[in-house]
């Protein structure tokens, strides 16, 4: 039992690791010609399929701490939107924080291992459990971010995206069927590579 709290732990501490890794550096936003691809989703994900949907959802809390955090260290027309910059700071802002940069990257993990979970990642099926669940966490992130803004912050999101207010849903539709769609298929090639290597690992120490 203490061994495999001890193992536990590790996990939870390598997947908090490279998600802080992803979060705060570059290497956590691939930027292509037609679209910009975010990864820090991944180790959220693949951690469902190994920590369960508690594990899930502590590494989507992570994740959105980076982004937290990015605010902070590279400010951009997203971060003025969460701190308030020309507006004042206030419990508005405290509510934007936790529904469009906590709530949506916890969901992300939590639903990942759920539907995990709920396929059957095991035998024959792990490989369409980790990319059903993959793509399911990808588009949750995508979806529910774009979303919170056009809920709880309308007219600053069409400010900082440069469109009118009529035209702002369909801009995010726009994000979500091209750029999310793109992020969502990167994130099943990856998290299904990334989650049989872990998986093939983890039963070869079982068995040993």
């Amino acid at each position: 039992m203490r061994e495999k709290s001890v193992r536990t732990l590790v996990l939870y501490g390598m997947f908090v690791a490279v998600v802080f890794l992803l979060g705060l550096t570059p290497l956590g936003y691939i930027y292509l010609p037609m679209a910009s691809i975010t990864t820090v989703h991944i180790p959220v994900i693949v951690g469902g399929y190994t920590l369960g949907k508690k594990g899930g959802a502590v590494l989507g809390f992570f994740f959105g701490l980076t982004s937290l955090i990015k605010c902070f260290t590279t400010p951009d027309a997203i971060a003025a939107i969460m701190l308030g910059t020309t507006t004042g700071f206030g419990v508005y802002n405290v509510l934007l924080i936790v529904a469009v940069l906590f709530l949506p990257r916890i969901l992300t993990g939590f639903l990942s291992a759920a539907v995990y979970q709920l396929i059957g990642g095991t035998g024959k099926r792990q490989t369409a459990a980790m990319g059903i669940s993959a793509f399911v966490g990808s588009m949750t992130n995508t979806v529910l971010f774009l979303g919170g803004l056009y809920l709880l912050a309308f007219e600053q999101a069409a400010e900082a995206m440069g469109v009118a207010g009529s035209a702002l849903l369909t801009t995010l539709l726009g994000i979500v069927a091209g750029n999310g769609i793109i992020e969502a298929v990167a994130a099943v090639i990856i998290c299904v590579a990334v989650g049989k290597a872990i998986s093939a690992y983890t039963n070869r120490n079982k068995s040993e």
